[in-house]
C-alpha cells in the first residue's frame, strides 16, 4: 500500500470509527439484558392477570438493569395506572400527580389504553375530592370502551358512596360483574348497597363471594358489621380479629370488634378492644359499648363516667340514658336510675333511630317499674316492722 493509499484508509477509518461507535451504542441500547427481557415477560404475565404489586416488582427489576430503556418506563407506567385504576385506595397520595401525568402521556401515546387512563384519572380525581369531575371522567371511560370492566367497576364504586346514585351504581357494578364474574370489587360494592337497604342476608351472601377471590381489609371489615347486625356475635368477632390483624390501628375495626366481643360475653377482651380504639379515635358508639362493658364488669364507677362523658355531649343519647340508669341502679342508688330511665321514657318515637328508641324504651320501662315496685315493697316492710305508738 503506498502512502496516498494508506492515509485515504487512515482518514476513513477516522470518520467511521465514531460513527461506528454510535451504531454499537444504539444496538447495545436496544438489545436488553437477558435478565431485564425475563423481568419485563414476567411483569407482563403479571399485569395481564391484575397482579399488580407482582408487575411494579418485576418492572423495579427490569428498570435497576436498564435504566435507560423507554420500553421498561413504558411498562412501569402502565403498571402503575392499571393500579390507579383498578385498586386507587393502595396509590399513596404523594404519587397521585406522577400517575395523572402518566395517564395523560400514555392516553394520547398507547392504542387500546384510553379506557384505563381516562378511570385512572377518575379515580386521581375522586381522591382529590372532586367527585363530579370523577363522575364525568369515569362516564368518558365507560365511553370509550363500553367493555371496560375497571371503568365500569370505578364508576359503579363512585356512585355507590351518595344515595342518589344508588340506582346507577347497580347498574355499574352488575355489568362489570358481568365482564368479569366473580370480581371482588363489584360484588363488595354490592354488598355494601344491600347492607345500607337493609338487606343483611343478601349483603352477606355478597361479601363472601368477594372474600373468596382474596381477602380484603373493607370487605372483611363490611362482612363483620353485617354479621354484628345480624346478631351473629360470635361470627362477627371471628371476621372482625382478622380486619384488626390487618390494620391494627383502625379505630372503626377494634370499636366493632369490641361491640362483637361485648355481644359474644367476652368482656375482658371487649374492654381491651373498645379502650383501643378510643385511645385512635374518640367516638360516642364505641364509648356507650365500652360503658355498658364497664357495667356488665361490675365496673359501675367508670360505666358512670363514661356514660357521663357521652350525655354531656349529646343529652338527649337513647343508650347512655339506659347504660346510665342501669350503672346507677347496680350502685343502689334507685332515684338517680329512675331518673335516668325516666328521661329515656320521654324521648319521643322519630326518626331514624325509632325503632332503636321503641326497643331501649322497653327495656327502661321494665326496669323502672321493677324498681319502683322493689321500692315501694321496701317501704312497706319498713313500715310494717315499725313498731306501734303507745297510747296515752
Amino acid at each position: 500500500m503506498d502512502r496516498r493509499t494508506a492515509a485515504r484508509a487512515a482518514a476513513c477509518q477516522a470518520v467511521l470509527r465514531p460513527l461506528l461507535l454510535v451504531v454499537a451504542l444504539a444496538v447495545g441500547c436496544d438489545a436488553l439484558p437477558d435478565l431485564a427481557v425475563t423481568h419485563l415477560d414476567r411483569g407482563d404475565r403479571a399485569l395481564a392477570e391484575g397482579r399488580y404489586g407482582e408487575a411494579l416488582a418485576a418492572y423495579a427489576h427490569a428498570h435497576e438493569l436498564a435504566p435507560h430503556d423507554p420500553r421498561v418506563q413504558r411498562a412501569q407506567m402502565r403498571a402503575r395506572i392499571s393500579l390507579m385504576a383498578e385498586s386507587p385506595a393502595r396509590v399513596a397520595s404523594d404519587a397521585l400527580e406522577d400517575v395523572a401525568y402518566e395517564a395523560e402521556f400514555l392516553r394520547g401515546t398507547e392504542k387500546g389504553l384510553e379506557a384505563v387512563c381516562l378511570t385512572a384519572l377518575g379515580n386521581v380525581l375522586a381522591r382529590r375530592g372532586d367527585r363530579e369531575g370523577a363522575r364525568l371522567k369515569l362516564a368518558e371511560a365507560v365511553k370509550a370502551d363500553p367493555n371496560a370492566y375497571v371503568a365500569h367497576a370505578a364508576l359503579g364504586a363512585l356512585l355507590a358512596a351518595r344515595p342518589e346514585g344508588v340506582a346507577e351504581a347497580k347498574v355499574a357494578l352488575e355489568r362489570a360483574l358481568a365482564l368479569r364474574p366473580g370480581a371482588a370489587g363489584p360484588l363488595a360494592g354490592l354488598g355494601k348497597i344491600k347492607l345500607a337497604e337493609g338487606d343483611v342476608p343478601g349483603a352477606i351472601e355478597r361479601f363472601v363471594a368477594a372474600l373468596q377471590a382474596g381477602d380484603d381489609f373493607g370487605t372483611r371489615l363490611a362482612l363483620g358489621n353485617a354479621r354484628l347486625q345480624q346478631g351473629k356475635h360470635a361470627e362477627a368477632a371471628a371476621d372482625l380479629q382478622r380486619a384488626v390483624q390487618m390494620d391494627p390501628r383502625s379505630a372503626e375495626a377494634l370499636g366493632l370488634l369490641g361491640q362483637a366481643l361485648l355481644g359474644a360475653g367476652k368482656l375482658d377482651e371487649a374492654e381491651r378492644a373498645l379502650r383501643a380504639s378510643l385511645e385512635l379515635r374518640p367516638d360516642a358508639g364505641t364509648s356507650i359499648a365500652l360503658g355498658f362493658t364497664l357495667a356488665r364488669r361490675k365496673k359501675s364507677i367508670e360505666a358512670l363516667g363514661v356514660l357521663e362523658g357521652v350525655l354531656a355531649v349529646d343529652p338527649f343519647a337513647p343508650p347512655a340514658l339506659l347504660g346510665v340508669g342501669m350503672a346507677n341502679e347496680d350502685l343502689g342508688r334507685a332515684e338517680q336510675a329512675l331518673a335516668g330511665y325516666q328521661r329515656l321514657l320521654a324521648l319521643p318515637l322519630e326518626g331514624p333511630q325509632k325503632q332503636l328508641v321503641a326497643d331501649l324504651q322497653r327495656e327502661a320501662k321494665g326496669r323502672a317499674e321493677a324498681l319502683s315496685a322493689a321500692q315501694t315493697k321496701a317501704e312497706a316492710e319498713a313500715a310494717a316492722e315499725k313498731p306501734p305508738k303507745a297510747k296515752r
